[in-house]
């Protein structure tokens, strides 16, 4: 049983996907549903930034790499649509997602990024949003977790190169040796309301994966397999079954 598709026939995406709310500038906000004999099925995420293309790119060649009976988890290419069709780190209100969720340290008022990666400071304002959860991107999230309850989430960033897992779980220390890059317990700074925190809040193991500061082609020539491997990624309890 081939573990790939062909490259020839990677080109479109016909994996089945579902629509679970719509962004603010009416964008279809969609899911992979993992396969329905799939169990304890993990929810992989990207796009959480617009500006953060390369991990929403490769984690597409991943879905369109492996096929689909053999893919055990859900997936979300773009949690912010109109952010990626736009260059955006923020949603359209210019709100930064990973600041909206609703978690017990979720703070009102601005929160600023890096230009890039090269900037020596932060200094790019973006709004944490009215309340928690205003943006009907993170509503939506929050909605199809509940539905869902995946036993895992892996949320795909860039550009700080580390995987962040403060269970230091099984996955992430695959996920560290398969990408090449340090498993960490903290990114090193305060995150009040991301998505990180509101797993934490709810009991949900969540993995931060960091990728480096690289362009889409170096990442798909770079961390593909790892990422195609995340998608049928089962614990080594369950592979002895």
């Amino acid at each position: 049983m081939t573990m790939q598709q062909p490259r020839s026939q990677r080109g479109a995406l016909t994996a089945e996907m579902t629509r679970y709310g719509t962004s603010v500038l009416g964008a279809p906000l969609l899911w992979f549903p993992a396969p329905p004999a799939a169990r304890d099925s993990g929810l992989i995420l990207a796009g959480t930034h617009g500006d953060e293309g390369a991990a929403v790119v490769t984690l597409s060649c991943a879905l369109r790499t492996l096929p689909a009976r053999l893919r055990r988890h859900h997936l979300v290419l773009a949690v912010n649509p109109d952010g990626c069709q736009l260059g955006l780190r923020a949603n359209a209100n210019g709100v930064d997602l990973n600041r909206n969720f609703p978690a017990a340290n979720w703070q009102a008022g601005e929160t600023v990024y890096r230009w890039n990666s090269s900037a020596e400071q932060r200094d790019v304002k973006l709004s944490t949003g009215a309340r928690a959860a205003s943006e009907p991107e993170t509503a939506a999230l929050c909605q199809l977790i509940h539905t869902l309850r995946p036993a895992w989430v892996v949320s795909l960033h860039e550009p700080l190169a580390c995987i962040e897992d403060p269970q230091h779980s099984q996955l992430g220390g695959w996920l560290a040796e398969q990408t090449g890059l340090p498993l960490v317990s903290s990114v090193g700074y305060s995150t009040p309301g991301s998505f990180g925190s509101w797993c934490a809040d709810i009991g949900l193991p969540c993995i931060t994966a960091e990728l480096p500061p690289v362009s889409a082609d170096e990442a798909t020539e770079r961390y593909l397999p790892a990422l195609t491997g995340l998608l049928y990624w089962q614990p080594e309890t369950q592979k002895r079954r």
